[in-house]
């Protein structure tokens, strides 16, 4: 269960994750704080809204620069990078107790608790705005076994939250709860809070193979509640020993890229209970590269720098959270090739001497379009040599049946008609 820690009267309410069964690897971020003090000079690049004004006190540094997060299918996520020196001297120093060295008398002092309290029930109001929900949807990828010091034989995965539009400074509740099922029941527990995340993919410990789990989340801006909470549906932990077997049907999208240039997407579809972890092969006539993927919430894999009309092979294999296993890969083949329309370009050149006369010269570069060819390599494929026999085949057959109806059997007169037409 979650508790509120208290402080003194500028000090904010933290989220504690408790020691349970399943544990996320993400350290609990605990709210931010106060301003600078002079036992803590780092806090002065941060600013805190207090609870006291039914703000909620947030750590974000004021002079983080936007960091980016590239994700497999090549997309780029900007976030606001607060890992830093800086703020964690600032984290730890900000929760320390402060006592009041005034003169006079004291006033009761209001916890943080109560503030921290009374500012989630006000900023609940206003959760059914349009416009206001940010969460879409949280999900568990994958999910792959484990031997933990501290869990034991269990497994782990990554749980991913989708974001309906861009965001300011977000943190993240997540909650988990489990249920098991006897006799045709369900035993379910309650909702346990276990932390609180600035990321919108982490990754789960402790989970029990055969129980059923399901998360939990709620995001959380400095003015509040940001929309309902999202819950996603219940997925079964798997009891296999080892990583699932890769999946059967790869697909590949040829693409092309400014940045990146000839590219290509590899896809196939996915489960909750698919591994995390995969081992990637991309060879043709002239390389070998071989790839450790760790999944994400991207729907493909982007594979950039190809070569235009290049017959790639790709395989794909499951791999063990610590690389030892490696099941079996399955396997596709891809052409990168884009036929198109003529291009044709001017390059002018423009020389200007010092009394500023001028001489151009100009080139017109024609690009054709490409044309599929059908090579000698692509005949002698076994797929095009099966798909050949198994013409000639039908073609074979067609001409047995053909001839043998084509034949013309003689007629037979039976005796006893013979004899008949003889009697008188």
């Amino acid at each position: 269960m979650s508790t509120l820690v208290e402080g003194g009267q500028n000090d904010c309410a933290m989220v504690d994750a408790r020691r349970t069964r399943l544990s996320f690897c993400s350290a609990s971020i605990n709210a931010s704080h106060s301003p600078a003090t002079d036992d803590n000079p780092h806090c002065d690049c941060f600013y805190c809204l207090t609870l006291h004004s039914n703000r909620l006190c947030s750590l974000f540094s004021l002079g983080a620069m936007p960091s980016k997060v590239y994700t497999e299918d090549g997309t780029v996520l900007e976030y606001l990078d607060v890992n830093n020196s800086a703020c964690e001297a600032c984290e730890s120093g900000c929760h320390q107790h402060r006592r009041s060295h005034g003169k006079g008398i004291r006033g009761p002092s209001n916890p943080a608790t109560d503030n921290g309290h009374r500012f989630w029930m006000e900023s609940s109001a206003d959760i059914a705005k349009a416009g206001s929900t940010l969460v879409s949807s949280v999900q568990l990828l994958c999910q792959n076994p484990s031997l933990d010091e501290e869990f034991g034989e269990s497994s782990e995965g990554f749980v991913a939250i989708s974001l309906l539009r861009p965001s300011g400074p977000t943190r993240f509740v997540l909650q988990w709860k489990q249920r098991t099922q006897a006799m045709g029941f369900y035993d379910e527990s309650q909702w346990i809070t276990a932390s609180v995340e600035s990321d919108t993919l982490f990754k789960v410990k402790g989970l029990i193979p055969g129980v059923q789990y399901r998360f939990m989340v709620t995001a959380i801006g400095p003015g509040g509640r940001l929309g309902e909470t999202i819950a996603s549906s219940w997925t079964e932990i798997s009891n296999a020993g080892g990583p699932r077997a890769s999946a059967s049907a790869l697909t590949i999208r040829n693409g092309y890229n400014s940045d990146r240039g000839i590219t290509a997407h590899l896809e196939w579809p996915r489960t909750a209970q698919d591994s995390c972890y995969y081992k990637l092969q991309l060879s043709n006539s002239t390389l070998q590269l071989d790839m450790d993927i760790v999944l994400d919430a991207s729907s493909s894999i982007l594979l950039p720098h190809l070569e235009f009309d290049c017959n790639y092979a790709v395989s794909l294999a499951t791999t063990a959270s610590d690389r030892s296993q490696i099941g079996k890969p399955s396997a596709t083949s891809a052409i990168v090739d884009f036929p198109g329309e003529n291009c044709e370009y001017v390059v002018r050149l423009v020389n200007y001497d010092v009394v500023g006369r001028d001489a151009v010269v100009e080139a017109r570069v024609v690009i054709e379009s490409t044309t599929t060819l059908i090579r000698l390599e692509d005949m002698l494929r076994p797929e095009s040599l099966f798909i050949a026999l198994c013409f000639l085949l039908f073609v074979f057959l067609c001409v047995l049946i053909r001839c043998k109806c084509g034949r013309k059997c003689p007629n037979r007169v039976s005796e006893k008609q013979h004899k008949l037409t003889e009697y008188p």
